[in-house]
């Protein structure tokens, strides 16, 4: 299906949550980028669109966003990232990906990148693996994020504690690509 690259302003009042006036008043100020076709009707090209929700907060409904599956990777190791992240960046298949490299740091991209999948060590700094995976998991507005967990120190009793909090599966590292495909396969999601 290919994606629409402009909308009316009856469209772009819907996805604003405003009335089609509204989104031509913004127009005439200047808030909204806009032009106008042959017949004089006002179109919003579907990248201003998207800045301008962003801009101003507004969430971006899910018929608009195609960017793919969003990942988060939290890792304190940049070795660990850099690898996650090739492996990802090689396929193609979309993906959008954000990085953390502490339990805090994991908490505020949680919030505000809304990830699909994170990939998530146990061993961090500050708050740990186990606890960043509780939080999300206890969330009800992340209970669908998929968590990878992975380990350097991999046993049983790891494997199942980060299961039992939430986790889909504990990776041991190091890991390979094919065992990075095997877990998103795990969390429903296709690497091409």
């Amino acid at each position: 299906m290919e994606t629409k690259q402009s909308f009316s302003t009856s469209e772009v009042a819907r996805y604003c949550h405003v009335t089609a006036d509204t989104i031509r008043k913004w127009a005439e100020a200047g808030r909204i980028r806009v032009f106008k076709t042959p017949g004089g009707h006002r179109r919003i090209r579907r990248e201003d669109l998207l800045a301008f929700l962003r801009e101003n907060s507004i969430p971006v409904h899910e018929d608009l966003d195609d960017s793919g599956v969003r990942i988060l990777i939290v890792d304190d190791e940049k070795a660990v990232i850099s690898v996650v992240r090739r492996f990802l960046e090689r396929s193609q298949s979309p993906f959008e990906i954000e990085v953390a490299m502490d339990g805090y740091d994991a908490g505020h991209q949680v919030a505000t990148f809304r990830p699909d999948v994170v990939f998530l060590d146990l061993r961090l700094p500050g708050i740990d693996g186990f606890e960043v995976c509780r939080r999300i998991k206890n969330d009800p507005q992340h209970t669908g994020t998929r968590i990878i967990a992975m380990t350097g120190y991999y046993d049983g009793d790891v494997s199942q504690r980060v299961v039992e909090l939430g986790a889909m599966m504990c990776l041991q590292k190091p890991f390979t690509p094919d065992d990075l495909r095997r877990a998103l396969a795990k969390a429903g999601v296709e690497v091409s």
